[in-house]
């Protein structure tokens, strides 16, 4: 949008403002031909005068374009008629007046028109960028037009400044989110491992001691190292399955496709629940950020599954192309309250849909969740590999 600038000595020279992105003001050398002091470019009258037209209201605009309808129609008529009228005496002066009046009427609703589509062509791109913003598209921007108003340009600049800080907090959050992500992933795996190393041998060393006293000739003494026996080898599973929640072994030591046939088994014993799973496509390893992913997403599906589905048969699908990979989770239940699984669970393992949701875009994909027809869940994964650096090991 220009803008006319009055000089000290009255005269009107005009800058450019960058406006929506636009670049810093092209300046001319002074000397040149075409150019006034302090480098900027003269214009004549009439680019002065349009420039000022242009920067007035819409309001001011539809104004002036009435004004000047009158104007030239009362010129031009009066001019039109009295030389009819000399030409051709015997002329109908009411028909002749009604002709006038049809044709300022028409060249009048012609110049509103024009004035009026050119001053709300930016309120109309405000309006498609609002509409995709709606839907989720925070990278368009309203871009600027030659006739737009000050105050729908003011209203632009401000929507894009918005949507610029918008994206600029995302930008943070999701990188706040995933420091937060592997600090959760690091802390899961180190808990896992002292489960494993030191928990599991304590366990496993009394267990040992409880065996050994069941050969004492105290009959007293049998009966309670059998009833401790018992309680030890639960707290000992307990403790193993609590350790394969948090980070099981098979995903780092053998893959993505035999960790989730392993998910899918333990779920089926655990909750008597058919779980089928199938793996299509290459079988080579994954980059490990893509199979922790995919792998945190089928087991807080599964999770979710198991706490408000109440399904009778479940379906697991892993599809891998050499350019994405997909996971699907699909149910027979009645589905769930997606509010009641947007939070963990009561152990802090689940993720949530939130969580899944941030852990997939962290790694370029995109999430889904939907009712099936007929009944059911199904939870969706889709990760782009294209640009992924592939792991080095390979799945035996």
């Amino acid at each position: 949008m220009a803008h006319v600038v009055e000089s000290p000595s009255g005269t009107a020279s005009s800058t450019s403002a960058p406006s929506f992105g636009e670049g810093p003001p092209r300046q001319v050398l002074s000397g040149t031909p075409g150019s006034t002091r302090g480098g900027r470019p003269s214009r004549g009258p009439a680019r002065r005068l349009l420039a000022r037209l242009l920067a007035l209201p819409i309001l001011y605009k539809v104004l002036v374009a009435n004004a000047a309808v009158v104007v030239i129609g009362a010129v031009l008529g009066t001019a039109i008629t009295v030389t009819i009228v000399r030409a051709i005496p015997d002329q109908s002066l009411v028909r002749l007046g009604l002709a006038f009046v049809i044709v300022g009427f028409l060249s009048s609703l012609a110049v509103n028109y024009l004035v009026l589509k050119a001053a709300f062509q930016p309120l109309h791109s405000l309006e498609r960028a609002a509409t995709a913003v709606r839907r989720g598209d925070l990278s368009v921007r309203v871009e600027p037009t030659t006739f737009a108003d000050p105050q729908f340009a003011h209203l632009a600049a401000v929507f894009n400044a918005t949507l610029d800080e918008i994206a600029r907090d995302r930008h943070e959050l999701r990188a706040l989110a995933s420091q937060v992500i592997r600090a959760q992933e690091q802390e899961r795996k180190r808990i896992a491992r002292e489960l494993h190393d030191d928990t599991s041998q304590v366990l496993f060393a009394q267990l040992l001691r409880l065996t050994a006293l069941q050969s004492s000739p105290s009959d007293e003494v049998r009966r309670t190292a059998r009833g401790l026996e018992e309680l030890t080898v639960e707290a000992l599973e307990g403790v193993r399955r609590l350790a394969l929640e948090l980070r099981p072994p098979a995903l780092d030591d053998l893959g993505l496709q035999a960790a989730l046939g392993d998910l899918a088994q333990r779920f089926s014993e655990q909750l008597e629940l058919p779980v089928a799973y199938e793996a299509r496509g290459p079988r080579g390893r994954l980059p490990a950020e893509v199979e922790l992913v995919l792998y945190r997403v089928a087991q807080e599906a599964l999770t979710n599954v198991a706490k408000h589905a109440r399904a009778s048969h479940v379906w697991v699908d892993l599809d891998r192309s050499p350019d994405d990979v997909t996971i699907s989770v699909r149910d027979d239940g009645r589905g769930f309250d997606h509010a009641a699984a947007s939070v963990s669970d009561e152990r802090g393992i689940g993720l949530g849909l939130f969580g899944m949701e941030e852990r997939v875009a962290l790694v370029g994909g995109t999430f889904k969740i939907w009712q099936r027809r007929g009944g059911g869940t199904e939870i969706f994964a889709f990760i782009p590999l294209k640009g992924a650096a592939p792991s080095s090991r390979v799945m035996a």
